[in-house]
């Protein structure tokens, strides 16, 4: 076993606050995996809650495990150390149960690779029971579970706070596998890929899904937490080898008001609601003997019900306060006050599109008249630099909607000097440009993504233009990059042997899909039809169907979509 890796390991759990060693006496051992590296991984709040709801469990161990950073993976090759636990530094493989949080679908490739350096079969037909019970859980898993479903044992299908109470009951039982499997599938929530029967069309449409039950439904219902008295997801583990460097992060509310048409989060948990004021104060009092920067987490921030109240209490605590992004429809002075006193000078906002006309196509409502009133009031309290998050692809986007997105940073970016200048110190913005990526259960999972050659024109085409704008430091997605995330997110089970080649490194994307006898077209640039049975329609998170048809109908009555 290679003595940098464990040194390595080690040292990195020294450098922690709030982690929990035990012994391995307990009748469940856990490895909790989340498949991208240490310094992404521990800023992830959804993460650090179940490591802490299974370790505040007697008759439970949890262990975390992640994805080696470059220097690391050299070493465990050149050594053949199998994939090792952070906490005692055990093998992944000896571990009864392997879980993965996955949150976003290009970290499903680093599954794979995860389980390679275990010494874990990946195809969940090829373990028996001498290697663990694989399973994963995450936002990816209840959109759309199908391209990574041969490779897990188990899928957890909704939120952990109401699966992990369950599941662990399940799994402490631990029987024969296939006596398990069946016990979760008909617990509910829970997703058991081998059960279920899958056929094809001529066309490559997905034919028919049939459970091998009589007595279960072909579909999964998504379990969902509907009370906010829960314990809020927080940053339980501190430390500073993260992107969040010893930052105490809390999520404040799930789910968003204003369901964008594009947008998961805003369809898939509802209803929206707002952790108690006083269970994030009270974390947060626990926090601050360790760290004076605090970070409030959600789709929507401002949306929770209390939130001028809550930062003004963090504020007097001592708190440097960020928050993820903030919808424009919640700026207001007594919100951007107590983060502007605080210290804080950088805010996130997403205006996603240059025009009234697109933002109220995907049902955006706020206009850019309304857009400059709110930067205005963002940059009169001292706040200096903005994040601008833009989507480019769109359905029934025109050129005019590109050009608007310049002429609104233009707008934006005057409001910065007018302020800047009589400071005497000038800020900068920052607009992020990502290709549109159609998402499971969203109004617009049946379009689309734009296909590359006019994506990069539009790109480029921006590139050029915000380039000549001082104090502008723009950021652009890679739409070539960016396919792999299309891919997975509207992919199925078919997909599996192109993943393998693709995360062993053994072919790219366009090459892995060919090889595998698929066509990267029909993923990726074919609109589906309304009719079509979905890769994804077995989970069912209570969205009715006829909502979303309605909806996308809607976006595309409010101009032609261009052809290319």
């Amino acid at each position: 076993m290679s003595r940098f890796l464990l040194d390595r390991l080690k040292t990195r759990l020294d450098g922690e606050i709030g982690a929990i060693v035990k012994a391995h006496d307990a009748k469940l051992r856990i490895a909790l995996a989340y498949p991208n590296r240490y310094y992404i991984g521990m800023s992830n709040v959804g993460f650090q809650a179940v490591y802490k709801f299974w370790n505040e469990l007697p008759d439970v161990v949890c262990e975390r495990v992640f994805l080696p950073d470059r220097q690391e993976l050299k070493d465990y090759e050149r050594s053949g150390t199998p994939l090792l636990s952070l906490e005692t530094q055990r093998p992944v493989r000896e571990f009864d149960v392997l879980a993965f949080s996955v949150t976003f679908e290009p970290d499903e490739l680093n599954l794979i690779r995860m389980l390679d350096l275990a010494g874990i079969p990946v195809l969940a037909s090829d373990r028996d029971e001498n290697y663990p019970l694989v399973l994963a859980g995450g936002p990816v898993t209840f959109l759309n579970p199908e391209p990574m479903a041969l490779f897990l044992d188990v899928v957890a299908i909704g939120e952990a706070e109401v699966l992990l109470p369950v599941l662990t009951e399940t799994l402490s039982r631990f029987e024969r596998r296939e006596n398990l499997l069946r016990q979760l599938d008909e617990a509910g929530g829970f997703y058991v890929p081998s059960l279920y029967d899958l056929s094809y069309r001529e066309d490559g449409t997905l034919r028919h899904r049939a459970h091998r039950l009589s007595h279960s439904a072909a579909t999964v219902r998504a379990k969902m937490g509907k009370t906010p008295d829960l314990p809020p997801p927080a940053t339980y583990v501190l430390t500073s080898g993260t992107e969040m460097s010893n930052k105490f992060l809390v999520e404040v509310s799930r789910g968003c008001p204003t369901l964008c048409r594009f947008c998961w989060a805003g369809y898939n948990y509802l209803p929206k609601r707002s952790f108690q004021m006083e269970r994030i104060l009270e974390l947060a009092r626990r926090a601050r003997h360790h760290t004076r920067d605090i970070g409030l987490v959600s789709t929507a921030v401002g949306a929770h019900k209390e939130i001028v109240l809550l930062t003004r209490e963090l504020q007097e605590l001592g708190y440097r306060i960020s928050v993820s992004s903030l919808r424009f429809e919640d700026i207001r002075a007594e919100l951007l006050d107590p983060l502007a006193e605080s210290g804080e000078r950088t805010l996130a906002v997403a205006p996603e599109v240059g025009t009234d006309r697109l933002r109220f196509a995907i049902h955006k409502r706020v206009t850019n008249e309304e857009i400059l009133e709110k930067v205005d009031l963002i940059f009169e309290r001292g706040i200096e630099n903005l994040k601008l998050y833009f989507m480019v692809g769109l359905p029934t986007e025109t050129t005019e909607d590109l050009d608007g997105i310049v002429e609104l940073v233009e707008g934006i970016r005057g409001k910065m000097l007018r302020h800047g200048r009589r400071r005497g110190r000038v800020g900068r913005l920052i607009p992020s440009v990502n290709p549109f990526i159609p998402k499971p259960a969203t109004p617009f999972q049946w379009q689309p993504m734009e296909r590359l050659s006019s994506l990069t024109k539009k790109v480029q085409r921006l590139q050029r233009a915000l380039a000549q704008i001082p104090n502008v430091e723009a950021h652009f997605k890679s739409p070539r990059h960016e396919r792999l995330q299309a891919l997975l997110s509207t992919g199925d089970q078919r997909l599996a042997p192109a993943m393998i080649r693709m995360a062993r490194d053994e072919a790219d994307l366009r090459r892995a899909v060919q090889e595998a006898g698929l066509d990267l077209d029909f993923y990726l640039h074919r609109e589906r039809s309304l009719d079509e049975l979905l890769p994804w329609s077995h989970i069912d998170n209570g969205m009715k169907p006829e909502l979303l048809e309605s909806q996308y109908k809607k976006a595309l009555t409010t101009a032609p979509i261009l052809a290319e």
